[in-house]
């Protein structure tokens, strides 16, 4: 009797607990798909980077001389022509230089003058001394005469014949004055010259202390003040910076090896700046250099920028963020690139057709995130800004509710949708991104009346 008590009470007991457990188990969840749908539109990729704003031509304005600043007659964001004196350097010493070397000038065509003088001296006693030889010839031919016939003694031929033999030395000693004046009228002539360079030179100095614009151009750096002594060295010390027309300007960014190659000249930038950051302003590459940086191990090349700049409300150094369109896809079929990583999971592929459960276990990750996502650390197929991405797949909604694969071929990527193509007309269709865990049926706390409650309109309001 006791035994039979014993299993009716543990029976009431199962049952009880059956009933409880069927009454307040938590409601199955439905898996709903995230889907977007399958349309047409516009696909742009872009290179994205930061630049900096910088004149189309930086002139750096400098000295040549050393000495003080007497006068500086431009300042910051003063606008200068070509030509315009815009400083002056205490011209004192330079003048002076000056003075010094026209004094050397003129006296070294003095010296020219008296050089020729004395050449002339020099030419006239060599002619003197011709004529006088001639007549020493004469009379020692006669005496040779006389002293044959013994009309004269030997002394007085000996006289005469030393009279000529003086003459022919007193000859080469007249025509070695010639020359010796002719050397020095060369000499005179040389100093000419180096005077005239020293005065050039000294004259360009002079000219050297009044500093002019050579561009036309705004200042947009000075470096010196009045009466401030500058120094020139092995380098001109720079007094002023000119930016050419700056309705003109460029960017210069760097742009990693890896995004380098999808650029190329006319292509258009947008960009913009903190200073204007509701305004978008338009560019195009103009060159891509081949000078490349290393910075920790990352290789970047420099890309410049033109763009227009007619209010000049872009001043050089400010910093842009650029969107080089490097490719743009007009009605281009698209999905969103979440798609392409998504893969059901392992319970609906388990339902689909055996052919359907072979084809995507053989490509399927084989670790995913909940709803289909990739695991941690991974990326997606494409890189934002990236080329073809080759072949993939999708899911799509099929007619009865489930996953249908489609095979793809990637094309044009903006980081966020991607432009596809495929065998079979799927536009319009549902492509499943994700999926979303919505309950059913009231949770275990709300069949629970023990469980708390949240206050009704009238408590809340006695509470207030």
């Amino acid at each position: 009797m006791k035994t039979i008590v014993t299993i009716i009470i543990l029976a009431v007991i199962a049952t009880g607990g059956w009933y409880a457990w069927t009454k307040w188990r938590p409601a199955q969840q439905a898996i709903a798909w995230r889907t977007r749908t399958i349309e047409r539109g516009e696909v742009v990729r872009e290179v994205r980077a930061t630049g900096t704003v910088q004149p189309i031509k930086n002139i750096l304005v400098g000295t040549q001389v050393n000495g003080p600043i007497l006068k500086l007659f431009a300042d910051f964001n003063d606008e200068v022509k070509e030509g315009q004196v815009i400083a002056q350097i205490d011209p004192a010493v330079y003048k002076a230089t000056v003075a010094r070397d026209e004094a050397t000038l003129a006296s070294a065509k003095a010296s020219v003058l008296s050089a020729t003088a004395n050449n002339g001296q020099a030419k006239a006693n060599v002619e003197q001394t011709h004529v006088r030889l001639d007549l020493a010839e004469k009379e020692l031919e006669r005496a040779k005469q006389l002293l044959a016939e013994a009309m004269i003694s030997q002394a007085e031929y000996d006289t005469t014949l030393s009279n000529r033999d003086a003459l022919l030395a007193q000859l080469k000693l007249n025509q070695n004055a010639v020359a010796q004046t002719e050397a020095s009228i060369r000499q005179a002539e040389a100093s000419i010259l180096q005077a005239e360079a020293a005065l050039e030179v000294s004259r360009a100095n002079l000219g050297y202390t009044t500093i002019t614009s050579p561009v036309d151009g705004v200042i947009i750096q000075r470096n010196v003040d009045e009466g401030q002594t500058v120094v020139s060295s092995m380098n001109a010390q720079t007094i002023f910076t000119i930016a050419t027309d700056l309705t003109r300007i460029q960017l210069q960014a760097d742009i990693p090896e890896s995004e380098v190659g999808d650029i190329i000249p006319e292509q258009v930038v947008t960009f913009t700046v903190d200073a204007y950051n509701r305004v978008t302003f338009t560019g195009k590459v103009t060159q891509v250099r081949m000078s490349a940086t290393t910075v920790q191990n990352v290789v970047t090349f420099p890309v410049i920028i033109e763009a227009g700049n007619p209010k000049k409300q872009l001043f050089p150094g400010m910093t842009a963020n650029l969107a080089i369109e490097t490719g743009r896809a007009h009605d281009a079929l698209k999905i969103p690139t979440a798609a392409l990583r998504f893969t059901p999971p392992d319970d609906v592929l388990a339902a689909l057709s055996t052919n359907a459960v072979a084809d995507a276990t053989a490509e399927a990750p084989p670790t995913r995130m909940a709803g289909g996502g990739p695991p941690p650390g991974m990326g997606g197929p494409m890189r934002r800004g990236g080329g073809t991405g080759g072949g993939g797949k999708i899911w799509i909604v099929g007619a009865d509710g489930n996953p249908e694969r489609i095979n793809v071929r990637q094309k044009l990527s903006d980081g966020t949708s991607v432009e596809i193509e495929a065998d079979q007309d799927i536009e319009g269709r549902e492509v499943i991104t994700g999926i979303n865990t919505t309950s059913s049926a009231p949770t275990a706390a709300e069949n629970n009346p023990f469980a708390p409650r949240m206050p009704g309109p009238q408590m809340r309001r006695a509470i207030r």
